[in-house]
């Protein structure tokens, strides 16, 4: 069913119409406040975005003396900021609260990112991975701001062989930890074979007297010492080999060797000597490696890779360790995630990621008690991994809700997706949602389908939105397509069942990890379909056929010159009036991370293509919301402007609404009665009609007046001509002694 495009009142801000350009100013900003609750509980976090293989770090974020919390998730390159605050539902006690404002501060990371004091400054620096080893950004404080700072591209150091990069497999976690004691940084990483670990001593202290350099290619400050490190290397299976003296090794036999290692070193027994905690890319477990040595040279002895002993670390693949203090009670805790770059085989539950083991004891001689294995994503909207979100009234009562499609989980069937259904019990302009069921219509048990991508649309052409979506089978890893008659009448609760479910047979070259939506983007009354490839393009498919009876006609594989792009690929899109100028605009999200609309302009023919969308600290933004980005559009706040729902890789959803500076309110009776336009849209010329003599002013959408002073006589018509204005959205200020309002009229 095509979208129809009616004119409608503007009311303006008061002193201006548009003053800016939308190129200028923002058109969204992230709302944090829209309430969540699930099970009965108010989530703190709800709209933070999810966690899959996450990184915790610890810093100062917002100036006030508690260290906040830092989050860097491997599977979408994504950061997430919480600051320490007071826990409004439990006086005296503090949570993480999600702070959006501060992630844009942070540079790009890949792989992983450690946040450590070089240079002895107070203020933790920022380590992360480069295809060329380690790079290096420095934090900068200016009052009370703060940011960071390019500092060295590269880490180099002296090696057997004269000096080279300082290199770290990209699937490892380095430990950069003063390993001597000495009060600068060492770098400790296992070799490229997954074997030994190799220790980069920095020499700055004993060089300089001071912690502050990272050295240059010509004169670095990193040392090889030793041929390893430890006496020790990784041996078959979970094992190690223990006093190798740390010679040259036979390499020969069944020894795995593949690389992917996390490093955390820690005096975890009290006997002032640094313990390892190791994990491998081909284990389940934590493996804890006893220290017998202080200072420089480590000497491993013993391990388990029974840890901790109480409840011990089991994951399908990759466990890495992380030690923050973060229950508030001064004492590290001990955090375990799969730091993994994808589902490996599909066997990891991204729902429960992230273990919290409590410390019960100190710092230097703990005693780890499991409390949970969901830590901060109980209390955030997290299904998962690839959330992907769509908005309809399921219930007719006026609002919307919020049907989310699901990557899936790991269970007794398999590895199976599903719908969320989270329902606004708020108002349409106070929206609260809560989750209703994590099995909507029971799809999982009904189908074997993972990566749910859902949508709302007239797929049958009776007038009412049915429920489409998207799957791969989990048998014959093909897309499949099917959507779900909604037997309801208009606006009245959604009547769906899942056994009535009609398939829509696809183009024969749309493969799983494509991504479709179907639009009528030729205005004939049926369904054309848009897919996403997964190289990065765009292919627009016109419907030759009818309502229930689809065939489809590939009419571009670039569709809006969207052509392929290992940056961009894997897109996926929403279309709306974002900007309100009475045309349909394409909204995208891709790997790049962030979101881009394709506006002011007719159905494909946009040469408008805006980023900087999103309001951060006060300026248009792109910010980075994660990989595998699945946006959809809607107004969850009533005020007839289509705000943002975006559902990523990592599990969760960011919501966004709409801060465009037009007020709609619907067609008005008393502006109707007084005044009629047309034709709207316009296209040589418009006539406007009133039952009341006034004045007419017209205004382009940048506020810029086009005509002043238009004189009109109760009930006479008066034409206007519009044939060499361009294409868009004008107002029509109506005036006279006791009436002024304004009309919305598109020309084309």
């Amino acid at each position: 069913m095509r979208t129809k495009y009616t004119s409608c009142l503007f009311i303006l801000l008061y002193t201006t119409i548009l003053v800016q350009s939308r190129a200028q100013q923002a058109w969204f900003k992230l709302d944090t406040i829209a309430g969540v609750t699930s099970k009965g509980v108010k989530l703190v976090n709800p709209w933070a975005g999810g966690l899959n293989s996450s990184q915790f770090l610890k810093m100062h974020l917002n100036g006030d003396d508690t260290e906040d919390l830092v989050i860097y998730d491997r599977t979408n390159s994504k950061i997430t900021t919480l600051v320490a605050a007071a826990d409004p539902a439990n006086p005296g006690k503090m949570v993480f609260v999600h702070a959006p404002a501060y992630e844009s501060v942070f540079p790009h990371a890949d792989n992983w990112m450690i946040l450590a004091d070089y240079n002895g400054d107070g203020l933790k620096d920022l380590f992360t991975s480069t295809p060329l080893g380690v790079t290096v950004y420095q934090q900068v404080k200016t009052g009370n701001s703060w940011s960071f700072v390019l500092k060295q591209e590269v880490l180099y150091t002296k090696g057997f062989s004269g000096n080279i990069n300082l290199q770290v497999s990209g699937t490892d976690i380095p430990g950069i930890v003063d390993v001597d004691d000495d009060g600068d940084l060492d770098l400790l990483a296992f070799d490229f074979s997954g074997t030994f670990i190799e220790l980069h001593q920095n020499l700055s202290m004993e060089k300089f007297g001071v912690p502050d350099s990272l050295g240059t290619q010509a004169n670095p400050v990193f040392q090889r010492n030793g041929d390893c490190w430890g006496n020790f290397n990784k041996g078959e299976g979970e094992g190690f080999v223990f006093g190798i003296g740390c010679g040259v090794v036979d390499n020969s036999g069944n020894r795995v060797m593949h690389a992917g290692n996390s490093i955390l070193l820690h005096d975890l027994n009290g006997d002032g000597k640094k313990d390892l905690l190791a994990g491998h890319i081909s284990n389940e477990h934590i493996s804890f490696l006893t220290n017998s040595e202080s200072g420089l040279i480590g000497n491993f002895t013993s391990y388990t890779n029974t840890y901790p002993t109480a409840d011990p670390v089991s994951m399908h693949i990759f466990p890495a360790a992380f030690m923050e203090d973060v229950d508030f009670d001064g004492v590290k805790d001990l955090l375990i995630t799969p730091t993994i770059p994808s589902n490996d085989l599909n066997m990891t539950d991204f729902k429960s990621a992230a273990w919290l083991y409590h410390n019960a004891g100190t710092d230097t001689q703990t005693d780890f008690k499991l409390v949970q294995k969901n830590f901060l994503q109980d209390q955030m909207i997290d299904v998962g991994e690839n959330a992907a979100p769509a908005l309809f009234d399921v219930d007719g009562d006026g609002d919307l809700d919020m049907i989310v499609g699901t990557g899936g989980v790991p269970g007794t069937g398999g590895f199976k997706g599903s719908l969320w259904y989270l329902k606004n019990t708020g108002t349409p302009s106070g929206p609260v949602f809560n989750v209703e069921t994590e099995n909507y219509l029971n799809l999982s048990g009904s189908l074997a389908l993972y990566n749910i991508k859902p949508q709302w649309a007239d797929f049958n052409g009776d007038g009412v939105l049915d429920l489409g979506f998207a799957g791969t089978s989990t048998t014959g890893l093909k897309l499949e397509y099917r959507y779900i008659p909604n037997k309801a009448a208009p606006g009245a609760p959604a009547q769906l069942n899942i056994a009535d479910a009609v398939t829509i047979t696809l183009p024969a070259e749309l493969q799983a990890g494509d991504s479709p939506y179907f639009y009528d983007g030729d205005g004939d009354g049926d369904l054309d379909l848009l897919a996403g490839r997964v190289l990065g393009n765009i292919n627009y498919y016109i419907n030759t056929g009818v309502n229930k009876q689809y065939t489809f006609s590939l009419e571009t594989d670039a569709f809006a010159g969207v052509s392929v792009s290992f940056e961009g690929r894997l897109p996926q899109f929403s279309v709306a009036d974002f900007d309100l100028d009475g045309r349909p605009d394409l909204l995208t999200g891709d790997q790049t991370g962030t979101i881009r609309i394709f506006h002011s302009a007719d159905w494909g023919k946009w040469t408008e293509r805006e980023s900087l969308l999103v309001s951060v600290n006060a300026k248009a933004s792109a910010p980075v919301f994660g990989t595998y980005l699945a946006p959809t559009a809607g107004d969850y706040n009533g005020d007839q402007k289509p705000d943002i729902l975006i559902g990523s890789n990592a599990g969760g959803l960011r919501l966004l609404s709409n801060i465009l500076p037009v007020t709609v309110t619907g067609t008005e009776p008393v502006a109707d009665n007084i005044v009629k336009v047309y034709p709207n849209p316009a296209a040589d010329y418009l006539k406007v009609l009133s039952t009341k003599s006034g004045s007419v002013r017209i205004l382009n959408s940048s506020g810029r007046i086009l005509a002043h002073n238009i004189n009109l006589r109760a009930n006479v018509e008066r034409e206007i001509p519009t044939l060499k204005w361009p294409s868009g959205l004008y107002l029509l200020e109506f005036e006279n002694a006791t009436t002024k309002f304004v009309k919305k009229i598109v020309v084309r």
